[in-house]
């Protein structure tokens, strides 16, 4: 299973569009703060998404949500109700309370791919399994100046995360 991870997009619809062209995703996770931008991706693309804090239309959208993929459990948040931008900290705690395998946030507009391993400290918990975090950047307003997004690649023996930039 190969999905797309992308974040704030901040009105770059022309952005979306063509990471969507690039990577014939059949499913796309939305990480928050473009919501409206949604509209480019194509009929029979499968979308989740969380509200980030600039989005003020999907109101019913909720800001934090899990996904299932097969046996893998994804933690979906923007980050802004986690202070992501000052540390992911409380948003891998979050996660694992959540029994996530896997960590996908958005709001710093940095490119982020990291694995916590088995046996991890965080905070006073002990990671009973590997947690996989992965942040796309942003494909609107990145840090560095270069758009970015993310992939999943999901298989029953494993989950593997990449960046892209366009």
């Amino acid at each position: 299973m190969d999905i797309l991870v992308v974040s704030d997009t901040h009105g770059r619809r022309e952005r979306l569009a063509e990471v969507m062209t690039r990577t014939h995703a059949g499913i796309v996770l939305f990480l928050g703060d473009g919501l409206r931008d949604l509209t480019v991706i194509p009929d029979g693309v499968t979308v989740r998404a969380v509200r980030g804090n600039c989005d003020f239309v999907g109101r019913d959208i909720p800001e934090t949500c899990i996904e299932h993929f097969g046996t893998y459990r994804v933690f979906m948040t923007h980050g802004h109700r986690y202070g992501v931008k000052a540390g992911i900290g409380a948003a891998v705690a979050a996660a694992v309370d959540a029994d996530a395998d896997v960590l996908l946030y958005g709001h710093t507009h940095r490119p982020e791919d990291t694995t916590l391993p088995a046996g991890a400290q965080v905070g006073e918990r002990v990671l009973k399994k590997p947690l996989l975090i992965l942040c796309p950047g942003s494909l609107g307003d990145p840090r560095d100046g270069v758009p970015s997004f993310g992939t999943l690649t999901i298989r029953n023996n494993g989950v593997l995360a990449g960046l892209g930039k366009l």
